[in-house]
């Protein structure tokens, strides 16, 4: 039957085999007999491993590899029994007055437990949750004490996790917490549940990042103490969310996040009337979140990136007045917002991005207490004025990007909210009207460190007091129709790092010498710009931090400057569309992070060998290295035997893709970049 001994006596809890095979018998009749484990996952269905029809358990051929005896249930119900050397006393199985009492569909049911009971059952639970996620195949890396002799109160360990709370000093528990666990420090005897301490599970913690591969096991709904619940970021945790878990009433936070689990969130969740904080994110769960409208006291719902989580918001969303993380984004949710989100006051995190949602925002005008708003990559589509959002000046982000939002200005007001740091308004097409510049004058104070307005149809021009946001490490305002010199006021932004101005009207003019000053810049586009003139040499010196850099579809000549080749960290270099001449510098070997590189459209000449001869091929690499095909000659402008595609200059259709750089920021990553989007393709930062 599976059991590990060395003889008589010599099993790991000290007893015979003949002693611990009635152990285990007992163990089998007292989980099916109670409703705890299904007896089909126990000892199979009939045969030699089922019942005998005498009211005992047969136990021929438990253990056969590859049957049901493998089971996490059965490899947990061997080990409580046979094994574990608490060999704490087996419960006597229940007659049919009260078997069945752990029907995760009759949360109310009130078990009745003898001095030893609840203690096994917390036991076992425990095991058969280890066995089920891997733990007795030496997959967890951190196994926390798992089945060791100790009480399973003390089946944790405390761990220092860098990056996971602001207080470096911060320590995290994993594992297993109890109310009135041992002190085993003052030498407290253990005593179980009844007439003592009760020692009962109100935490169950899984670390992170452990390896764990397996399902979630149903078993956990005899914790009926059970406060939290959390397994997170372990990939390979698959299978549905056991709809027995309704059953577990008193818990306040499950946390199932960033794992692989499937099917539709059970309905029976909605039993939990205590749950606060129930985390979903990150899975493959289908179904609705109906089932939450009745769990009053819910401060967080969170199903983000479930892309078969579909339906609209219910109205009757109105009766979690308590919600303060609404997390609905990466979905294939739709519809309007009803009108009782107007009554969720205490909402301050609204995260309904990357969806299918369309229609007014209006409802979200009463929802003063909001600092974070993600709406981007919707269909919303209101008239933008100087109402819009007028209320919600406890903004931190705001971002209603990629909509079909329209309006005749950008409203002034939104430069006035004191702690703004995000405002991301581009990608709407429908919107005009120019930059409200005595609003970005007066904003002196300002937080706002990212501002994207790219692809908005914005005329004027740049107002002179843009130099008041000082803060700003992102300024996007490409693809729009602004006019005349680009100010040098904007030299005094010191902070910026990405600034993107290119696809606008502005007046012709030589590559702004204030430019130098930005030494903190890592972007910089400049694209179809009206610059004329040579490229200084000063881009490869005093903006040594570049990444990207984009001077394409301009009137710029002259050769290029060696001192680019010095540029360390350039990932993207966008020179085609000029009227560049010369040879490409020797500096340019120097170039190890190069993977975009055009300069297609010029006059360059010579060979491109000093590319090409670097140990990584370049993604991406466009030069005029094809001969005319309307001559006889071969001649070509430069000779390139890596370029991705060889051009000509009378050939007015190669390289007609977009090379656009313009960062679609998201909060996922906290609206830094981590890779280029281009039409041809990407080039992600991720793989370097």
């Amino acid at each position: 039957w599976g059991g590990n001994s060395s003889g008589s006596g010599g099993n790991s809890n000290g007893l015979s085999d003949e002693e611990n095979e009635v152990r285990l018998r007992q163990t089998l009749e007292y989980l099916i007999s109670s409703g705890v484990t299904k007896e089909s996952v126990l000892v199979g269905l009939g045969g030699s491993n089922g019942s005998s029809g005498t009211g005992q358990i047969n136990l021929d051929g438990l253990g056969t590899v590859g049957n049901v005896q493998d089971s996490p249930q059965l490899r947990a119900a061997r080990w409580i029994s046979t094994l574990d050397r608490r060999t704490l006393p087996i419960p006597k199985p229940k007659n049919e007055s009260n078997s069945g009492l752990f029907d995760g569909t009759n949360p109310n049911s009130t078990p009745q437990y003898d001095k030893h009971e609840y203690p096994f059952l917390q036991r076992y639970a425990l095991a058969t949750l280890y066995f089920s996620t891997g733990g007795g195949d030496d997959q967890w890396i951190f196994t926390t004490g798992f089945l060791s002799s100790w009480h399973e109160c003390v089946w944790f360990d405390i761990f220092d996790i860098e990056g996971m709370a602001s207080d470096p000093n911060t320590r995290f528990v994993f594992g297993v917490v109890c109310d009135g666990g041992p002190n085993l420090s003052d030498g407290e005897e253990e005593e179980d549940l009844v007439g003592g301490k009760q020692w009962v599970v109100t935490h169950v913690s899984l670390p992170p990042l452990n390896n764990m591969v397996g399902t979630l096991c149903p078993e956990l709904k005899v914790l009926r103490y059970l406060k939290e619940l959390h397994v997170q970021l372990n990939m390979d945790v698959t299978g549905t969310i056991p709809s027995e878990y309704g059953s577990l009433i008193n818990l306040n936070t499950l946390v199932l996040a960033y794992n692989a689990l499937t099917g539709e969130i059970p309905k029976e969740i909605s039993n939990m009337k205590n749950l606060e904080v129930l985390q979903l994110e990150q899975n493959v769960l289908s179904g609705d979140i109906n089932f939450a409208m009745t769990m009053s006291k819910l401060k967080e719902l969170s199903v983000e990136y479930n892309p078969n989580i579909t339906g609209t918001i219910p109205e009757s969303i109105l009766a979690l007045q308590n919600l303060s993380i609404l997390s609905l984004s990466n979905t294939d949710m739709y519809g309007t917002l009803p009108s009782g989100m107007s009554q969720l006051e205490n909402l301050e995190l609204l995260l309904l991005d990357d969806s299918n949602f369309s229609g007014s925002v209006e409802v979200l005008q009463n929802l003063t207490n909001l600092r974070y708003l993600y709406l981007e990559d919707n269909r919303f589509n209101d008239t933008i004025d100087d109402n819009f959002l007028k209320e919600l000046d406890q903004l931190v982000h705001l971002d209603i990007s990629a909509n079909d939002f329209r309006g005749s200005s950008i409203p002034a007001h939104l430069f006035g909210f004191p702690d703004l740091k995000v405002l991301d308004m581009s990608s709407n097409h429908r919107m005009q009207g120019s930059l409200p510049a005595e609003a970005i004058a007066n904003a002196k104070g300002s937080k706002l460190e990212h501002l994207s307005l790219h692809s908005m149809n914005i005329t004027g021009q740049i107002p002179l007091g843009i130099s008041a946001l000082k803060n700003l490490t992102h300024l996007d305002l490409s693809l729009n129709r602004l006019y005349g010199d680009i100010p040098p006021e904007l030299a005094e932004l010191t902070k910026l790092q990405y600034l993107f101005l290119g696809r606008n009207n502005f007046s012709a003019g030589a590559v702004p010498e204030w430019l130098r000053n930005m030494t903190k810049l890592t972007e910089l586009s400049l694209k179809a710009s009206s610059l004329t003139g040579i490229i200084p040499d000063w881009i490869g010196t005093d903006l040594s931090k570049l990444k990207f850099l984009d001077f394409g579809e301009n009137s710029l000549e002259g050769p290029l400057p060696e001192s680019v080749g010095t540029l360390s960290n350039l990932w993207i270099l966008i020179l085609n569309k000029n009227n560049l001449n010369g040879t490409i510098p020797l500096s340019f070997g120097q170039l190890k992070s190069l993977e975009t590189f055009l300069i297609d459209d010029n006059q360059f000449e010579g060979n491109a060998d000093i590319i090409c001869a670097r140990k990584d091929k370049i993604e991406y690499f466009i030069a005029d290295c094809a001969s005319n095909p309307e001559t006889s000659s071969d001649v070509v402008e430069i000779r390139c035997d890596c370029c991705t595609l060889c051009c000509h200059d009378q050939n007015a259709t190669c390289n007609d893709a977009e090379w656009l750089g313009n960062q679609e920021s998201i909060w996922e990553n906290g609206y830094g970049r981590v890779k280029w989007e281009f039409e041809a393709g990407e080039i992600s930062l991720l793989n370097n």
